[in-house]
């Protein structure tokens, strides 16, 4: 059962991959946190399903931290993991999360991702009122509004990685921009990538800049709620067929595992 009452800005809960600090007002990730200690179990599965220890990672939208735990556990200390978000109390409870759990791989970065280096704007979102983290969307200009925070703008390309085998997006919207500005990175290291896809447009506009590089594509829809979850709670609190769909890009020589959860498409 969800707590509400007296209940703290930043509620502390256990969740599969460790303790972590949740937002209060956040009714969709944070809630899922306190509800299930979990968030889209199949879909971080599906994730965790290309990862190996030792592998350098990139957790773009980190969020307040649930995939950066679960890559991080599974890199393990001989790992990297570098994880990005714009948001301020997202931020700021990523980089407490990460401390907590003594996480000294993983590197975060307040700042959001796209084509080019430069500025946005980011919603400062009350952590107390009623709201969903996880779909805050950036603007391409700098803040004006009191409520909005001016954030630096990175590519994938700007951090440099020497070595980077997957790549984690999730940023409302600016998916097709994270990949515009990782195309050496795509190139020369040839990461797995598993994009957040809202919408026809955005994934046409990605197929576009991955076909050419040789990539294979596949669609793949995960629920948000599973029975089998972390606390094996019952009820689901999201509506019926609420999930996520995202594109799996992999490689020449990568393969889909054997089974994946949720459903798979593959795309021509």
């Amino acid at each position: 059962m969800d707590p509400t009452a007296a209940m703290p800005v930043f509620p502390v809960v256990e969740t599969r991959f460790g303790r972590m600090f949740t937002l209060q007002g956040d009714a969709v990730i944070s809630r899922s946190l306190r509800v299930y200690g979990e968030f889209a179990g199949d879909e971080v599965d599906s994730i965790l399903s290309f990862v190996r220890p030792g592998d350098h990672v990139l957790d773009l939208g980190a969020n307040i931290g649930f995939h950066t735990l679960a890559l991080a556990r599974t890199v393990g200390p001989s790992g990297q993991v570098t994880s990005v978000e714009p948001q301020r109390f997202c931020f700021q409870l990523l980089c407490a999360n990460v401390t907590a759990n003594q996480l000294t791989t993983v590197n975060c970065i307040r700042a959001a991702v796209g084509d080019a280096p430069g500025l946005c704007g980011v919603p400062r979102l009350d952590p107390t009122g009623r709201h969903n983290a996880g779909a805050t969307r950036v603007s391409l200009d700098p803040a004006t509004d009191p409520e909005t925070d001016t954030v630096p703008l990175i590519t994938v390309d700007s951090l440099a990685p020497e070595r980077c085998d997957l790549i984690k997006v999730d940023t409302e919207g600016f998916e097709d921009r994270v990949v515009a500005g990782a195309r050496h990175t795509l190139k020369t290291l040839r990461p797995v990538l598993y994009i957040e896809v809202h919408d026809r447009e955005k994934l046409r506009r990605l197929h576009v800049l991955l076909k050419p590089l040789g990539y294979g594509l596949i669609l793949h829809h995960t629920r948000f709620f599973r029975p089998a979850n972390a606390r094996g709670e019952p009820a689901n609190i999201f509506a019926p067929d609420a999930g996520g769909s995202a594109l799996i890009a992999l490689p020449p020589g990568r393969s889909l595992p054997s089974s994946l959860p949720g459903e798979l498409r593959p795309l021509a």
